[in-house]
């Protein structure tokens, strides 16, 4: 192959994700470069540094201005690099090497080394409408792919330990909530829908169908429409969520009740008269009051090709 003609990787991996070890790097990059790539690695230090790293390779020149950039992480890994790179010309692909690894499920991207490399090798994009959040802490939108959580997802995010989550993964977030449950009151507060008002204890947004790994949450994933499926947790019933679970398992339909609410919609606002804690894409994001909208731009990533997805009309029955 003409070197000139070589495609450019920027391969940007976070040296903590669950999944990640130096050896498993460095047979991703070899099956890279035997299929004609020249690769560049570069390893996250801390939170935020992945963004520098795309900034710092955009602001070349256009010659050597990386035509993919893969992220290997999680899904707070994924969602930093990808809101560095919004404006940017290259394509975005995902190496699954975190905990849970959700996004990398909706899209069905390989798990497998060499089969991504040969997803890779193919090209095939998609199109995707990513979601933003603005708190009291950050009024600078914050990009995410998948979901984001207020009130207990936020708790959890928030009190979770590194080392316990490097150490036991999905189990980690798990055992933070049952202590959090435990230990914890956990205080209701307002969640306002494209304006109508309801009272949760957790309020999950997101663009896809599933949560915290492979568990379905929702009927439908919306990841090519500006628009989220919405979950109102109205007080906690342990029996009835994991009912909702089990139906989502089997693929059938479940309907607001008095625990909780399930609606979609475009725009969704949290407050209380305390700070509530909120997450997106696995990483703590601040504090009530905060919004959360698409974000004005979509987004291209290398993925296998995806099924149509539903026009779905909001449903905003159930208990406010």
């Amino acid at each position: 192959m003409n070197p000139s003609s070589r495609r450019h990787i920027l391969l940007i991996a976070n040296p903590i994700a669950g999944h990640y070890t130096k050896e498993r790097l460095t047979h991703f990059v070899e099956q890279l470069e035997q299929t004609g790539y020249d690769v560049q690695v570069e390893l996250t230090r801390a939170q935020g540094h992945a963004a520098d790293i795309v900034r710092a390779y955009l602001e070349r020149d256009e010659q050597n201005v990386p035509d993919i950039i893969i992220a290997g992480g999680g899904d707070g890994t994924i969602a930093e690099i990808a809101q560095a790179m919004m404006k940017a010309s290259c394509t975005l692909a995902l190496w699954p090497i975190g905990s849970a690894n959700v996004l990398a499920r909706e899209l069905n991207i390989p798990f497998d080394d060499a089969e991504n490399v040969t997803l890779l090798a193919r090209g095939t994009r998609c199109s995707v409408w990513p979601g933003q959040i603005t708190t009291a802490d950050n009024t600078t939108p914050t990009l995410f792919l998948q979901m984001a959580g207020v009130g207990l997802d936020g708790w959890i995010v928030q009190n979770l330990s590194p080392v316990l989550k490097k150490r036991i993964g999905r189990t980690a977030y798990v055992l933070t909530a049952l202590q959090l449950a435990i230990s914890k009151r956990l205080p209701p507060f307002k969640t306002r829908v494209d304006g109508v008002s309801y009272r949760t204890v957790l309020s999950i947004i997101s663009k896809g169908r599933l949560y915290g790994g492979p568990f379905a949450l929702f009927p439908h994933k919306l990841h090519r429409q500006p628009a989220f499926s919405v979950l109102l947790l109205h007080r906690l019933n342990p029996l009835l969520i994991i009912w909702h679970l089990i139906m989502m398992r089997l693929r059938r339909k479940t309907y607001s009740n008095t625990a909780f609410t399930i609606l979609t919609g475009e725009k969704i606002t949290c407050d209380h008269t305390s700070p509530i804690p909120a997450q997106s894409d696995g990483d703590f994001r601040g504090t009530t009051p905060l919004q959360i909208t698409s974000a004005p731009t979509l987004l291209k990533i290398i993925a296998p090709p995806q099924p149509r997805e539903p026009s779905l009309s909001k449903r905003n029955s159930g208990r406010r």
